[in-house]
C-alpha cells in the first residue's frame, strides 16, 4: 500500500501546497462517506457532477456547488438539514477524479469513537444552555402541528417543537422531518446524546447526528386524540 509521502508525491503536481489541499481533500472524503455510508468512489463522483450541474446526491447527502474561479471550486455537502461538510477542491482534482480514486485505499479511515453510556438520565430542571452529551427520560406532554421551515440553502424541511416533561420540569424539544411524527401526547420518550441551546428566550433540547430517540411506551392513537 502506498505510504502517505507516496499519495503526496503523486498529487503534488505542480505546487506542494497544492498536493497538500488534495491530500487533505482527499482524507475528508473518505471521513464523509464512512460516516455517512456512501462509497467515498461515488461520492468523488457525485463532486464531479455538482461540478457539472451544479447539484447533485449521493445516498441522503446533497452536494451544492457554491462558487468557482479559474483554480477551485467551493462545495458544499448537506444531509437534511444539517451541514456535513464545505470546503475549496483544486478543479484539477475534478478534471482527474480517476486519480483521487486510485488513491482511496491509501487514506486510512477513522477509528470509530465509543461514547460512554451514562449512569442515569439528567433531570430536566439541572439542564442547563451549553450542554452536551445529555440523555433524559421524559413524557410528551405538547405537540404542536408541524409547520414547514425553508432552511438557509432553499431546501424545505419539517420540525414541530413539542414540549417534553418529567418529575422536575419541562422543556422544549426540536424534532426534525420523519422524528416530527412519530410522537403523540402521551408517548415516554428516552433521547441521548442531546445538547441544549436557547431560542427566543427559552431553553430547548436538540437531537444531533448522533443523536437517538425511542419511545418507550406508546400511547395508542385513539386515547392520545381523547387526551389532547
Amino acid at each position: 500500500m502506498t505510504s502517505q509521502i507516496g499519495v503526496y508525491r503523486e498529487l503534488r503536481g505542480r505546487h506542494r501546497s497544492k498536493s497538500n489541499s488534495q491530500y487533505r481533500c482527499l482524507t475528508s472524503i473518505v471521513k464523509i462517506a464512512s460516516k455517512h455510508d456512501v462509497d467515498p468512489k461515488q461520492l468523488v463522483d457525485a463532486l464531479v457532477e455538482a461540478g457539472e450541474q451544479t447539484l447533485s446526491h449521493c445516498g441522503k447527502l446533497t452536494i451544492a456547488l457554491r462558487g468557482a474561479d479559474n483554480d477551485s471550486a467551493t462545495f458544499l455537502i448537506t444531509k437534511e438539514e444539517d451541514v456535513i461538510w464545505q470546503s475549496q477542491i483544486h478543479l484539477e482534482s475534478l478534471r482527474n477524479p480517476e486519480v483521487l480514486k486510485h488513491h482511496i485505499p491509501d487514506i486510512p479511515l477513522p477509528q470509530p469513537t465509543k461514547r460512554e453510556p451514562h449512569q442515569t438520565m439528567q433531570p430536566i430542571d439541572d439542564l442547563r444552555c451549553g450542554m452536551t452529551g445529555i440523555d433524559v427520560t421524559a413524557k410528551i406532554i405538547e405537540v404542536p402541528p408541524i409547520q414547514p421551515v425553508i432552511t438557509r440553502w432553499g431546501s424545505e424541511c419539517y420540525v414541530s417543537n413539542v414540549t417534553i416533561a418529567d418529575t422536575t420540569g419541562s422543556i422544549r424539544l426540536s424534532l426534525w422531518n420523519t422524528r416530527a411524527d412519530k410522537v403523540r401526547v402521551g408517548d415516554e420518550v428516552e433521547l441521548t446524546n442531546c445538547s441544549v441551546s436557547r431560542f427566543a428566550g427559552q431553553l430547548q433540547l436538540r437531537l444531533k447526528r448522533t443523536s437517538t430517540m425511542s419511545i418507550l411506551n406508546h400511547l395508542p392513537q385513539e386515547l392520545a386524540s381523547a387526551r389532547s
